[in-house]
C-alpha cells in the first residue's frame, strides 16, 4: 500500500484509536526546549560577538585620539601662511584703494585720507583666535577628544588661566601672552 493510497482511502475516523496525549506533549516539550536552547546559543554568539567587535572599535579610537594628538603636534605651516598672505592681501588691497582715492581726489584735506586709514588698520587682525593659541590649544584639544568641560575648565583654573575662554574659540587673544617654545 503506498502512503498516497492511504490518504485516498474512505476510512472511518470514529473507528482509529485517539492519540497518546503524553506522546504529543513530549513532542511539544522537546520542541520547545530545543528551540528555546537554540535561541539562547545564538544570542549568546551574536553578544560576544558584538563585545569582540566593541573592543575593536575601542582600539580603534584609541589610535585615532593617538594619531590626532602626533598631528597637532606638528607646527601648523600651511595655516600660519595662509594667515600671513591673507593679512599681505589686505595691506595691498587698503594700499591700492588709497592710492584710487588719491589721484581720483587730490583736493581732499589730509584729515579725510587719515580717517580712511585707520578702519583699515582695526581691520588687521591684531592677534590669533582662543582655538589656535598655544597657551589654550591644548585646552581645546582635551575637548575634541571627548573631556567633559567642567574637568577642562577646572584644569584652566588650576593653572591660573581664565575658562570663560572656551565658549567662545573665535575670541581674537594677543600675540604676546602666547607661549612659543
Amino acid at each position: 500500500m503506498d502512503a498516497a493510497e492511504l490518504l485516498t482511502q474512505n476510512v472511518d475516523k470514529s473507528q482509529l484509536p485517539p492519540l497518546h496525549q503524553k506522546r504529543i506533549l513530549a513532542f511539544v516539550n522537546h520542541f520547545l526546549i530545543s528551540s528555546c536552547s537554540f535561541l539562547n546559543e545564538f544570542s549568546l554568539q551574536c553578544e560576544t560577538k558584538f563585545i569582540e567587535i566593541e573592543r575593536k572599535l575601542q582600539k580603534v579610537e584609541a589610535a585615532l585620539t593617538i594619531l590626532e594628538a602626533k598631528l597637532a603636534s606638528i607646527p601648523d605651516v600651511e595655516n600660519k601662511e595662509k594667515v600671513i598672505s591673507d593679512s599681505n592681501n589686505e595691506k595691498t588691497a587698503v594700499s591700492s584703494e588709497q592710492t584710487n582715492n588719491d589721484d581720483s581726489k587730490k583736493t581732499e584735506s589730509t584729515s579725510e585720507t587719515k580717517a580712511d586709514e585707520e578702519p583699515t588698520e582695526t581691520s588687521i587682525p591684531q592677534g590669533i583666535p582662543a582655538a589656535e593659541h598655544s597657551v589654550y590649544k591644548k585646552f581645546f584639544k582635551m575637548l575634541q577628544v571627548g573631556v567633559p568641560l567642567p574637568a577642562v575648565q577646572l584644569k584652566m583654573q588650576s593653572e591660573g588661566l581664565d575658562p570663560s575662554i572656551l565658549s567662545n574659540p573665535q575670541q581674537i587673544l594677543p600675540f604676546e601672552a602666547t607661549d612659543e617654545s
